[in-house]
């Protein structure tokens, strides 16, 4: 999959989790042709923009608890990527905050690293 199309259809998967605007289904085939690294990415940004704290977070979080539930091998497959040295590059050299208001930034900046 090349860069750009990488880059659209992780934010069609964000932005399907955050709004709602995509099936269950739909997400699990989009994750599916993602680098776990992307996805584990974006479900931990997910889970630091919206805490339990928040009164909007519930409906994004049932949509990440019924992907998981549904479809495990997406766990899985994210929480083995936590280890990936690409993950961990992210997380010590950003903060998820810096990209609540520009996500695909983010997106760009992982996809550009696993492509490198």
């Amino acid at each position: 999959m090349d860069v750009q199309t990488q880059i659209r259809e992780s934010m069609r998967w964000l932005e399907g989790v955050e709004d709602g605007g995509v099936p269950t289904q739909d997400l699990f085939q989009i994750a599916e042709k993602l680098d776990p690294v992307i996805i584990s990415l974006m479900i931990r940004y997910l889970r630091k923009k919206y805490p339990s704290s928040k009164p909007d977070s519930g409906a994004v979080m049932g949509r990440l608890v019924d992907l998981g539930s549904t479809y495990p091998g997406i766990t899985t497959k994210a929480k083995e990527a936590e280890a990936d040295p690409i993950s961990e590059w992210f997380t010590e050299t950003y903060n998820f905050g810096e990209f609540y208001q520009k996500p695909e930034e983010m997106v760009q900046l992982i996809v550009d690293k696993l492509e490198s």
